[in-house]
């Protein structure tokens, strides 16, 4: 089932932007001031929390049956995130989830119909085999805006408050993802940035076709010129979803989303926000692996909004 951006009355006299947050805490932060200000903003926005806290041992705990203490484990971070959820007023309940945890989380989803995830993961290197696939198996299988978080092995985590980072290839993912970041973060300040990659001035198609470096340079003026208009697009697209923006382009050699974690870092944004691919396959700047490798890499939170499906 999918569910769109609504506006649900609460009894507090806050408006909340989205009806079900599942929270799917594999880590928990030592105190409720550590959680990151774009996750309490998701948290805020969230008339219903559900908070589940799989089991993840490892292959080792298995073969030593060791299997109860992390059983036990997962039963005091559930008391651990409650307690910090309901603090700030959300209304919560949850679960210690047993059992394989892509079937514990389905579960979850199927029961509890979210339509936003929340996943805190611990950080990329404390992190086994299975947590570093829980972000991909989520974003695969349900098609539902995803944030995600790193805790350290303290329970701290990235506290950084500036602008949200925009991810912009003009694309109608990211387009979808910058309308759903303004529903959440309402009047925040943002950058837009299109990261571009320089065409390659290959020596052998230039001595064969005669082409002088020049054509070459131009040709990279050229995709300067397309990256700064592209940015001042998503400019206006975050503008009118509330947003107050302006944009930045980095040109890069390096894969992508080692620009897009360099300029985060930069700007010390509070959250980075992409568009992904979902279901639809089809390709662009910003999405697929390039979220993948952010979220495995980000030490801070990472928002990934899939374009909805069509019915038929």
């Amino acid at each position: 089932m999918n569910h769109t951006d609504v506006e649900v009355p609460d009894p507090t006299g806050r408006t909340r932007s989205l009806e079900r947050l599942l929270f799917v805490a594999d880590a928990a932060v030592a105190d409720v001031d550590d959680l990151p200000p774009a996750v309490r903003a998701v948290i805020d926005a969230a008339a219903d929390v559900y908070v589940l806290t799989p089991t993840l041992p490892g292959r080792l705990a298995w073969l030593a049956d060791d299997v109860d203490r992390f059983r036990h484990v997962a039963d005091e971070r559930l008391d651990t995130v409650l307690g910090h959820v309901r603090s700030i007023g959300a209304h919560a309940s949850g679960l210690a989830g047993r059992g394989s945890v892509p079937l514990v989380i389905a579960d979850a989803v199927a029961a509890f119909e979210p339509n936003h995830i929340l996943i805190a993961l611990r950080s990329p290197e404390h992190a086994d085999w299975q947590e570093r696939r829980l972000f991909e198996h989520v974003e695969e299988r349900f098609g539902l805006p995803v944030t995600t978080y790193a805790v350290d092995r303290r329970g701290h985590t990235s506290t950084a408050d500036g602008p949200l980072l925009l991810c912009y290839d003009g694309s109608g993912e990211a387009t979808h993802a910058i309308g759903r970041a303004g529903a959440l973060f309402a009047g925040r300040r943002a950058v837009v940035v299109t990261v571009w990659q320089p065409p390659s001035p290959l020596s052998s198609l230039a001595s064969f076709t005669g082409a002088s470096v020049d054509t070459f340079d131009a040709a990279d003026r050229r995709a300067a010129e397309g990256a700064r208009r592209v940015a001042l697009e998503g400019v206006r697209i975050a503008s009118e979803a509330g947003l107050t923006a302006e944009p930045a382009t980095v040109r890069t050699h390096d894969p992508v989303w080692t620009a897009i974690l360099k300029i985060a870092d930069r700007h010390d944004t509070a959250t980075i926000v992409m568009g992904t691919r979902g279901r639809s396959g089809r390709h662009s700047t910003v999405v697929g692996s390039v979220s993948s490798a952010v979220v495995h890499h980000a030490a801070r939170p990472a928002l990934v909004v899939p374009q909805p499906v069509a019915l038929e």
